[in-house]
């Protein structure tokens, strides 16, 4: 399966150090099986969908081609986030708790990725850092900003795993 993963930061990134298909480790003993770049249109596209239908609603706005403004309200959403937890942990079951794709598997699944995208995110500006995060950690990180800040977007690229 494709997905993508968007580098977005608290500074603009320079295009010498946005995110490519050589930046994160791919094959053996990783998420990726392997990372290709994908054009600027594509780019603009996963964007504007990232941000009008994967993110929170009315959390974040999109300002340019490759800002994004983050507008707070993470109230609601940390606690639709936990309903859900619960929800989920009631749906095990001693009978059931083994089952390949049961409820353990998918408590743990949207623990890790609560928007549910298979979209992951590389908060690293300067290009440097070796990993990516699924959405629970960009989350966490972005909703210790203040309201009101600005993020910025370098490089999107594809994924298959």
């Amino acid at each position: 399966m494709h997905s993508k993963i968007f580098q977005i930061t608290q500074t603009r990134v320079d295009k010498d150090n946005y995110l490519n298909e050589d930046t994160l480790m791919q094959g053996d003993n990783s998420h990726f099986d392997y990372c290709a770049e994908i054009d600027n249109e594509e780019r603009k596209e996963y964007i504007g969908y990232l941000v009008n239908h994967v993110l929170p609603k009315g959390m974040f706005e999109l300002t340019s081609e490759d800002t994004i403004l983050y507008k707070g309200g993470t109230e609601k959403w940390k606690e639709e986030f936990v309903s859900e937890i619960r929800k989920r942990a009631e749906a095990i079951t001693p009978d059931k708790m083994q089952d390949w794709i049961g409820p353990v598997y998918q408590l743990e699944k949207f623990l890790k990725d609560p928007l549910d995208t298979g979209y992951w995110f590389y908060t690293d500006a300067e290009g440097v850092q070796s990993y990516a995060e699924q959405s629970y950690e960009f989350l966490r990180e972005i909703f210790a900003l203040e309201p009101g800040t600005t993020l910025y977007i370098g490089g999107v690229i594809d994924y298959h795993f």
